[in-house]
């Protein structure tokens, strides 16, 4: 998995090196939902707002560090199974 920050400094970007296929009804039931989308979900775990689409792509944003971006990926990853 690739992750860096978003061209515009304000966010994290996931990144899967293979393809994935993310289960969005599971994330939805595990965490508060902002918006909801068929492509895509908008959720909000501690103070990070994660953009999640189907195909893994991951956009973090209020998050300050690479190592706490590749926390929240691998514990959506594993809800999404």
């Amino acid at each position: 998995m690739i992750i860096r920050r978003c061209s515009t400094r304000g966010a994290f970007e996931a990144i899967p090196d293979k393809a994935i296929n993310l289960d969005l009804e599971k994330i939805r039931n595990k965490y508060k939902s902002i918006a909801d989308l068929p492509i895509l979900i908008i959720i909000k775990i501690e103070e990070y707002e994660i953009t999640c689409y189907k195909n893994g792509k991951l956009v973090i944003r209020n998050c300050d560090t690479k190592e706490e971006a590749n926390r929240i990926t691998n514990e959506i990853y594993e809800a999404g199974k």
